[in-house]
This record gives structure tokens, sequence and C-alpha cells, in this order.
């Protein structure tokens, strides 16, 4: 049976989630962090059909509340939110949970001061493929179970 593919309308770009569900070993839980409402569903239902878990939270702060009491084996959060931002939620996640991967994006082109504190910045322009490879690519590399 070959494998499905699905069209993102927004970004015109053909996902083979049978490829991208291949590249996930087991099924990881991701963190995924926005405070608009539309990306945060979007991501979420994406990186579900990828075949990853995926818990939300809708800012900084509850993104660390729920890292401090949920088995999460990474972080992929916006860069631009109110209160927290991406890069200082990387840096607080690093602080309280040193081995979680923490993987930033945004829309702008440019690398924020202080994205060093994330494993990997990414760009939303990259579109989904990209990102689901480059998750793959972080939680494979990385051992569960660390945090």
């Amino acid at each position: 049976r070959p494998p499905q593919r699905r069209l993102l309308s927004s970004h015109r770009t053909h996902i083979d989630m049978a490829a991208i569900g291949a590249m996930v070993k087991n099924k990881f839980v991701i963190l995924c962090v926005d405070d608009e409402e539309n990306p945060l569903v979007l991501r979420k239902f994406l990186l579900q059909k990828a075949g990853y878990e995926v818990i939300t939270a809708k800012s900084g702060l509850e993104a660390l509340k729920i890292a401090s009491s949920e088995a999460i084996d990474l972080v992929l959060s916006d860069h631009l939110m109110p209160g927290i931002t991406g890069t200082e939620l990387a840096r607080q996640m690093k602080l309280e949970h040193p081995k979680l991967p923490v993987v930033l994006l945004s829309g702008m082109n440019e690398i924020p001061t202080g994205a060093d504190a994330a494993d990997l910045f990414l760009s939303k322009v990259e579109g989904p493929d990209r990102l689901c490879q480059e998750i793959a690519a972080v939680l494979n590399g990385s051992p569960r179970g660390t945090i």
C-alpha cells in the first residue's frame, strides 16, 4: 500500500506522513508551546499525525509547570510570546532539565539573541516537512528518559 500524502493548503507542502512516522522509533512526548491558538492546534495535529504524543501550553510559565510534572522528551516553542519568550523559556528549561531538548520556532529568518540556549532553531518558513524531520533527528539522536 503506497504511503499517504497530505497537502496542507496554507503551505502547499506535500507531507509523507508514513515516512515521517517511520522516523519516530518510540512514541515520544512533545511539549508544544505557543501563545496563539491556531498555530498551536496545527502543530499539535501535525506532530500527532507524525506519531508523537503532544501536550500543549499557551505560555512559557505553563510550559515550565508542565515540564516539572510530566515526562517530556522535547519542547517545541514559538519564540515571540508575551511574558517569557522562547529563548527565555529555553534557558529556564535547560536550568531545570539540562538534558531536555528544546527547539525554537520563529517567523523571523534571523536567529534571535539568546537562541543558543536551545538545541535547535528553525524558521517557520522552512515548513512542516523540515520541522518533522528536524524533530525526529533531535529525538532519535538523544537518549529517552534523560530528564
